[in-house]
């Protein structure tokens, strides 16, 4: 009985210490994971005065975004942007252009964010006349040809159209221009 007794406190005592020893590790693993997140939640890379393109299939140029400097967080799977400028092109020419103070691209590019100043500009063709758009922030979906934006905005359409509205939304495959809310529009007839 008492080889019985002292085996059983033997089993104890060691899983005791095996239980011991384990809590010890996961709190050593946690201290020592504690210590290396700030490297591990650092950039992945850092560009300044970046270019990109997207081209198509073809080898024409679908866009080009610019800008001061771009930031990528793997960690995060988002890269930050500073100064962009995004150029949208349709046979080969520029068609119009985001620009902001700050940026953001999301989801490996299908999503980009472009805030603070934003200007939009259409440029002008054979048969309209230049565009600009100001607002908050606008998101641009490069594959799907949409930019919309739930932020109030401010437009001028030459030669003298101002259209102010909250919220827009612009579809190119379909052609569709939409201001969402609270639209009102001022013309001023031209002088001759």
């Amino acid at each position: 009985m008492e080889n019985k007794l002292s085996s059983i406190l033997f089993v104890i005592i060691i899983a005791v210490i095996a239980i011991t020893t384990y809590w010890l590790k996961l709190n050593v693993d946690k201290e020592l994971y504690k210590n290396k997140s700030p490297l591990a939640n650092g950039p992945e890379f850092y560009l300044e005065q970046f270019t990109t393109q997207q081209t198509s299939e073809n080898g024409e140029i679908k866009f080009i975004l610019v800008g001061k400097e771009m930031t990528h967080f793997d960690h995060l799977n988002k890269t930050f942007l500073k100064n962009p400028n995004f150029t949208k092109f349709e046979n080969n020419n520029p068609y119009s252009s985001i620009s902001g103070d700050a940026g953001e691209i999301r989801n490996k590019g299908d999503e980009i964010i472009v805030d603070k100043n934003v200007k939009l500009i259409r440029m002008e063709t054979k048969t309209k006349k230049e565009m600009k758009l100001y607002t908050d922030s606008i998101i641009i979906l490069p594959k799907t040809n949409i930019v919309f934006t739930k932020s109030a905005v401010k437009i001028i359409q030459e030669p003298n159209i101002e259209i102010n509205g909250v919220g827009m939304t612009y579809d190119k495959n379909e052609n569709t221009f939409k201001l969402l809310k609270n639209v009102k529009v001022h013309y001023e007839k031209v002088k001759r």
